[in-house]
This record gives C-alpha cells, structure tokens and sequence, in this order.
C-alpha cells in the first residue's frame, strides 16, 4: 500500500490529524483549567462538580494530546525515511512502540468468534501473539491489565513458559474500543519481570488514541478492501498472505477457517518460524501441512 509519496495515507492529512488532536487537547485544558479556578472560589456545596469536571476534562486532554504525540512519531519517522535515514518504510505501530517507550506491541481486533486481525511492532510481539493463536490462551484474549512475571504460568500455563523463552516476562493489555463495545486489545509484552505504572499508563494511553482515531466511527472506509485508512491498518497487508494460505488449507485439510489457521499456528510454533513465514510457503506451494 505504500508508494513512497504518501500512499493512501496523505501525510498531509496526518500532519492536520495532529494539530486537530492538539487543538482539541488545547480546548480541554481550557475547561479544565476554568473547573479548576472554579473550584476554589465556589461555594462548598458546588466545589464536587468543579472537581470531577476538571479530572474529566484534564482526562480528555490527556488523550487528545497522546493521539496527536503518536501520529507526530509516526510523521517524523516518515519524514526521516523519505529523507533516505531509514531503509525502509516506517510501521506505523513501530513508530507509536517507540514513541510511547513499549518496544514490544501488538494490536488484537476480533472480528468473529476465532477470528483476528493483528498488527504488530516488532518479532518478539509476533511471536508472542502466535504463541496465544496456537494455546488458545493469553493476555490479548483476556485484556488483563497487568501481568507480572510470577502470575504469567499461573494464569497461562501454556502460554506463559513459552512466552518466557522469547523474554517476555510481564505483560500488559489495554481495551480497544469503548468499554461497551470492545473492538479488540492492545497488548505489551515486557522484558522486565514487573512493568511499572508508567508502563501501563502508556499502553491505556495508546490504547485511548487509536481507539480515538484509526478505530473510531466516523473514520473514512477505503473503497477497495473496507478498512479504515489510517496507516495502522497498511501494516494489515502481511495478513494477506495469512489468509491465503487459510483457505488453501480449509480446501486440503476440509476444514473450518478457525481450525486451518489453528494448524498455520502450530506449524510456525513447531518450526520457530513466523507465521507469515510458513503461509508464504503454503501460498509458494514448497510446503503443505498434510
């Protein structure tokens, strides 16, 4: 999807994305501020409702000012790759891992029972959202907040070990989505046996962001594959093959989606390769799972 001018994603349309989060931040810091002020010299019975007005708004300042910090990371990174410092064409949820200081992030969005689309920062969050894909268990399904490393075998018992030995040792995961419709989770998986606060509060801030931006509602539908165009889902392009390879199985193995993609898993899983690794062989036809 990208072309190297932008694509479908105009930067300049990014860049007005930013300074419209910061706007809105701007004016949600203004309220704030007047509740605040408000909260001082009003009458006893009246300072409550300045108080929770002021940490309603200072809330909402907080997200627009994350949504727009994430989508200037990524600007910049696009601007140092079109300047010829970077190899190849940023990711965008790269770029939001390392702005928010979470090397390892994944994106979860269900899209039906046994179903999803997943974007990832880097290999060790591919690996570890394999290793739930194959155990049917992990913190992208469960969305438990936090996840030290002395509750990850507890809680996961297959899953964790095997997450251990990718150096994941901690995790955290944020909703996607309103609280009363879920679109997915956001989930860091952490090299130190206990994340910190900050860590968490960068993953619901993050989390907030997109949920405010690419995932909202009123954002434009791309005519040719549905999604919504926000440079998040351009990383979606190396589920393609996935799928491919998907149904390929579904027509050698009789089987159901779900349980074709479930044998995808496990084959990467027996292997140590990605899977977009062994579906690219599947889709090559140099390997099958028969």
């Amino acid at each position: 999807m990208w072309d190297g001018t932008g694509g479908r994603y105009d930067q300049s349309a990014l860049r007005e994305l930013v300074e419209a989060e910061r706007g809105r931040a701007d004016r949600a810091a203004e309220v704030a501020l007047r509740h605040e002020i408000l909260m001082e010299t009003a009458v006893e019975t009246m300072r409550p409702f300045h108080r929770r007005m002021a940490r309603l708004h200072r809330a909402t300042e907080g997200r627009h000012r994350a949504a727009a910090d994430l989508h200037a990371g990524y600007v910049a990174a696009v601007k140092d790759w079109a300047a010829g410092r970077a190899d190849v064409p940023p990711a965008f949820l790269a770029a939001v891992a390392e702005n928010a200081g979470v090397r390892s992030l994944a994106v979860t969005l269900f899209s039906g029972p046994g179903t999803a689309a997943v974007v990832v920062s880097d290999p060790v969050a591919a690996r570890a959202n394999d290793l739930e894909c194959v155990f049917g268990e992990g913190p992208s399904r469960e969305m438990p907040g936090v996840c030290a490393e002395r509750e990850l075998s507890s809680r996961w018992p297959r899953f964790g070990p095997a997450a251990k030995e990718l150096g994941v040792r901690a995790v955290v995961s944020a909703r996607l989505g309103l609280r009363e419709a879920p679109l997915g989770t956001l989930t860091a998986y952490r090299p130190e046996p206990e994340p910190d606060a900050e860590i968490a509060r960068s993953t619901e801030l993050v989390a907030d962001a997109l949920t405010a931006t690419a995932l909202h509602p009123d954002t434009r539908l791309d005519a040719e594959d549905g999604l919504p165009v926000h440079p998040l889902f351009g990383d979606l392009d190396l589920e393609i093959v996935v799928h491919h390879a998907t149904g390929m199985v579904m027509a050698t193995q009789d089987c159901t989606a779900s349980d074709a993609l479930a044998l995808i898993h496990a084959r990467a899983y027996a292997l140590d390769e990605s899977v977009i690794e062994v579906a690219r062989t599947i889709v090559n036809r140099t390997s099958t799972l028969s």
